[in-house]
Formats: C-alpha cells, structure tokens, sequence
C-alpha cells in the first residue's frame, strides 16, 4: 500500500509541476522584459522626450507589468491547488496505515501497539519515497531556470554557419591588408562588397567612404574578427596593437582615471599625463568640473556625445596603438576639434583607418576606399576623392 500510495501521489504531483514549470518560465521570462523596459526607457529618457513619446512609453510598461501580474495570478492558482493535494496526502498518511492494519487487530493477529509501530514505520518510509511531492515547488521553480539558462547556452553555442559556407581567413603580422576579401553579412543572404584588395601603408591614412547600407561599418568589424563570413584574407596585427573607436564610445562604470585608461585600467599613469591628454582632447576642465580623476559618475549622462567621443581619443592618445580604427568617432564633433584630433594622432605616428561622410576629414588621409554600391569599390587619393565631390557638389548646386 506504501509504495502503490507513494507512485499514485509523485504521479499527480508531476503533473501539476509540469504546468509550474510553464508557469515559471514565464514568470521569469515576463518578468525580464518588464525589467528591459524599464531600463531602455531610462537609457532613451531625452529622446523619449523629444518625440513627446511618454503616453506610448508608459502604456507599453504597464502593459509589460499586466503581463506579470496576470501570469502571477496563475501561478498562485496552480501553486493554490497543488497545496490543497500535498496537505491532503500528508494528512492521509496518519489515517492509512491503521486503515491497512485493522482488520489483523479486530482478527486478533496484532496487538494495539504494532498499529502504532506500522504507522510509525508508514511515515518514515513515505518520507524518503515522497520527495517529489514535498519539494515539488521548488523544484518546478528550479527546472524553469534550467530552462531559460539551456536557451541561452544554445543561443550562445549554436552554429550559425550554414554547411559548407566559407569563413575570411584571418593572418596575423605587423601590417593591414584585405586580401580578396568578399565580405558577406553573418547569415549569408548578402554579400556587400567582393573581391577586395587593398594595403594599408605606415602613414597613409585611408578613409572608407560610400552610401548607407553599404558595408562601411562591416569592413571594419571584419577586421575586428567581429564577422567573418565570406571569403578572402585578412592580415592584420594582433588585436593588442590596435584599438576600434565607434561613433558612440562605450563609458564603463567607474571613475574618470578608468574611462581613460579603458581598456587596461590596471595601468599605472599619472594624474599629470592625464591632464595633458586631456588638454590635447579640449577637455583640460574636466577634472576640475566634475571632481577629479577619482570621481565616479554615470558618465553617458554627464558628457555629451561630442564630450564622449573626444574623451575616446585621450584614450587612444594614452593607448598609443599602432593601429586605430575609426567609425564616425568625430561625427558629433566641429570642424575645429576634429582637425585637432586628427592632427593628434598623426603626430602619434599611428596608422588609422576611418569611416566618415563628412568632407572635411578627406583632408586628413592619403587615400579614399570608396564603396560604390552592387558590391563594387574603388580606390583613389584623397586628392582625387576631394577634386571628383567638388565638381559633384558643383553639378548639384547648377541643376538647383
């Protein structure tokens, strides 16, 4: 009867796990994105605000927290019923082993005392046979964690590689250089330029230039090994030798000594080396403005965007790379400040590659890698780059 008793409530009791492991994941699943949503609609607080998108922001959070109550609600119904089974099976477990043993007592074969020997022996067995049924919360909370953390691993594991796609084959050596290079998006449904090749000389600037949607951005995320789905070589240094500098710099968490030592902040560096970075990047007062090396503030906040881009170049003047790569990092800067910057890392001896639409930074590099659209480039001199947008801009002006 103990172990036809112990099968029969583990049975009923997997059964209403299964729906609380449901209930769970989507707990924890609802549960994250109402915490995303908060926390994107902190991040964009200023342009929510400008678009005067509040009422719309508003409704989808609350409409995120709905989501969360009302699956809560569930989950206390089924947590509800489920209780009202283990209470009953566990109040049971007094009554059943006498019920078994009564009629050996009325027959005489047992004395009042083994009832109470069985019963004790009833539940100590039961115990050890009933741990599903005791833990059943828990455990149902425990497997839809399981659940999401095995989604992600495959997510994080899972090759994406279609079969017998070709991957750019990647060299390390002390120069840049795009070999052949036929540069496809990750999936492998576009290919944006093909059969590139170009060498990169110690102190010739290249400028990367073309339409939206091109491919600008993706050339440089393939040399960062960021993408490499295509065909061709890439040759670059190790990545240690070169740093990559988007249009919006990442601010870390921590003090203003750390922003500008990022990435390798266990360095050692003076406040009075700092200070001159700074005073090369127009950014002499900051310190003092906003309390000194060692002051901790949410700095995507306090700068502004033309502030955060020049704070990355105090970085890669403090780095000194050989190599840096730019992708629009003085696009929210003016023509004065980017021409100190640029003028900065020249004087570094630094080779960089840049990717820009303004005219303006044509000055400041040798030759221009034009992306021409149906996956065609060029390469010309900045000269020629500059001279063929003058006479386009001419055109223009005529026909208005």
């Amino acid at each position: 009867m103990l172990v036809v008793y112990a099968i029969a409530g583990t049975t009923i009791t997997v059964i209403f796990g299964k729906r609380l492991i449901g209930l769970n994941f989507n707990q924890l699943r609802r549960e994250a994105d109402f915490r995303y949503g908060l926390v994107h609609v902190r991040d964009n607080a200023e342009a929510i605000a400008f678009y005067r998108g509040e009422e719309q922001e508003s409704t989808q959070v609350k409409n995120r927290f709905v989501e969360v109550i009302r699956n809560f609600g569930l989950l206390i119904g089924w947590q509800r019923n489920l209780d009202y089974f283990t209470t009953g099976y566990g109040y049971l477990v007094i009554i059943l082993p006498s019920l078994v043993v009564a009629p050996r007592y009325f027959s005489g074969e047992l004395e009042f005392g083994d009832i109470a020997q069985a019963g004790f022996a009833f539940r100590q067995v039961l115990d050890s046979l009933s741990v599903v049924v005791d833990e059943i919360e828990r455990l149902s909370a425990f497997a839809a964690g399981v659940s999401r953390l095995g989604a992600l691993d495959e997510s994080l594991t899972e090759d994406v590689t279609p079969t017998g796609a070709s991957i750019i084959d990647t060299v390390e050596d002390n120069r840049l250089a795009l070999e052949h290079l036929s540069l496809q998006t990750p999936n492998y449904q576009r290919t944006l330029v093909e059969d590139l090749s170009i060498s990169i000389e110690p102190g010739a600037g290249l400028m990367i230039v073309g339409n939206s949607g091109l491919g600008k951005s993706s050339i440089l995320r393939s040399i960062a090994g960021l993408w490499n789905s295509g065909t061709g070589k890439i040759v670059r240094p190790d990545l240690s030798e070169m740093l990559f500098l988007p249009q919006r710099p990442y601010m870390i968490l921590g003090t203003l000594r750390s922003q500008l030592l990022y990435p390798n902040t266990s360095r050692e560096v003076s406040d009075s080396e700092l200070q001159q970075v700074l005073e090369q990047v127009n950014l002499g007062d900051l310190p003092d403005r906003l309390g000194g090396f060692d002051a901790e503030l949410d700095w995507g906040d306090v700068l502004s965007l033309g502030e955060q881009q020049r704070l990355a170049f105090a970085r890669l003047l403090l780095t000194r790379p050989r190599y840096a790569i730019l992708d629009e990092a003085t696009s929210a800067l003016d023509l004065k400040n980017e021409g100190n910057l640029y003028n900065q890392l020249k004087a570094a001896s630094t080779v960089y590659v840049s990717v820009g639409h303004r005219s303006s930074l044509v000055h400041y590099h040798d030759n221009v890698l034009e992306l021409t659209g149906d996956r065609q480039w060029r390469i010309i001199t900045a000269a020629e780059y500059a001279q063929s947008n003058q006479i386009g801009q001419i055109e223009r002006s005529s026909d208005g």
